[in-house]
């Protein structure tokens, strides 16, 4: 009897396994799509450009700015740039009405998002690392930083997600997303001195300058802890919120089973 139990667990175990190697198939099949049709869009090109002007901005700053001026390039342009591409992504899609027909595949809108989020955070983690690297060499805690902007990217990406389901147009997008960038960005009127409040600890951002700031100066292990676990935590409610919002404003299902 224990024999056979032990087959039964053992083909239970094959089973799940044989899902999760599909799953996983799936969501790298999809990473590895967007990231072509963001190569098709000039994505990989314009952001070379603009680390390319980076490097020489970076270059013209006196030395002991260079280390300030790097943390608020790469928190202000190559961790949030998913923000505001996802939005177009997202559009250009809406326009040629090209999701119907995708989620009626075994390609779900789960899949679908962290395709979308996790090949924009290579993007972002690319600039980010050419333009540090360039500068500075490879530090200390030169893979800490890459995490920062990693976790960083993913949760404004999540947010440019949730923002663009509901919206119907580029320029609607990009009126609605100015409102949510500008309410993220508060966490650097303390990093610039310009008004001290603890305040800003309840920003997910400030988590996101801390790990970005650690390549320069390292972080406390509590501050660390901090950082990482809120950077996590935002991002899996911003799924959820993202996912939401997705199914209601993109493939609400109405009476008839008709697509919206």
């Amino acid at each position: 009897m224990k024999q056979n139990n032990r087959w039964i667990d053992m083909g239970l175990l094959s089973r799940f396994a044989s899902i999760g190697a599909c799953q996983w198939s799936l969501l790298r099949n999809g990473i590895w799509n967007e990231i072509r049709i963001q190569f098709r869009h000039g994505f990989y090109y314009a952001y070379a450009l603009v680390s390319a002007l980076y490097l020489i901005i970076l270059q013209l700053v006196p030395i002991e700015y260079r280390e300030s001026a790097n943390v608020f390039i790469t928190f202000t342009d190559p961790s949030v740039l998913g923000f505001f591409f996802i939005g177009g992504l997202i559009m250009i899609e809406k326009g040629q009405h090209l999701l119907d027909p995708l989620f009626m595949t075994p390609y779900s809108p789960e899949y679908y998002i962290w395709s979308k989020v996790l090949s924009l955070s290579v993007l972002s983690v690319l600039s980010s690392s050419i333009i540090h690297l360039f500068t500075f060499g490879f530090t200390a805690h030169f893979i800490t930083f890459l995490c920062g902007v990693w976790l960083t990217s993913i949760m404004f990406t999540l947010l440019g997600v949730g923002v663009a389901a509901k919206c119907t147009t580029v320029n609607e997008f990009f009126s609605v997303s100015s409102l949510y960038g500008a309410i993220s960005m508060v966490p650097l009127l303390g990093w610039l001195n310009l008004w001290e409040s603890p305040i800003y600890l309840l920003w997910p951002t400030q988590a996101s300058l801390l790990i970005i700031q650690s390549v320069f100066e390292p972080l406390h292990i509590m501050e660390g802890a901090y950082a990482f676990l809120y950077l996590t935590v935002a991002s899996i409610l911003l799924f959820g919120w993202a996912r939401h919002r997705f199914y209601r404003y993109m493939i609400s299902i109405q009476g008839g089973g008709k697509r919206l």
